[in-house]
């Protein structure tokens, strides 16, 4: 979340991948470097936290559910992180929906009450 937040879209690019290993070494798949951008736009937010991480059918496989904050609402989102032969953690997916809209990063129905400027 801190390359998000950077847009350090190199460094995303290391950090999500599959058990083949990180988009960044294996180029894949082809369209990479676009879905790294897309997911950099979904995840944007004034800040994060981590809620739960918890094993997803193995001790190599684990769901990791991220709360973040945008202006008037939260959204929680899930990714699903995998471990590595060399036991470091890639991202492998994160359910983009659950993030929002970029466009439209607050849907009416998800905001909250938020104070009055004065």
């Amino acid at each position: 979340m801190d390359a998000v937040a950077d847009s350090n879209l190199t460094k995303m690019a290391t950090l999500w991948g599959t058990a083949r290993g990180p988009a960044a070494r294996t180029r894949q798949p082809s369209d990479f470097e676009k879905r790294v951008v897309v997911m950099q736009a979904y995840l944007r937010s004034e800040g994060h936290r981590i809620v739960s991480d918890n094993p997803d059918g193995s001790d190599a496989r684990h769901v990791v559910q991220v709360e973040i904050r945008r202006p008037l609402c939260t959204h929680l989102v899930p990714f699903t992180v995998i471990k590595l032969p060399d036991q470091s953690w890639l991202v492998n997916s994160i359910d983009l929906a659950a993030a929002g809209s970029p466009a439209r990063p607050c849907p009416d129905a998800q905001r909250t009450d938020s104070p009055t400027p004065r």
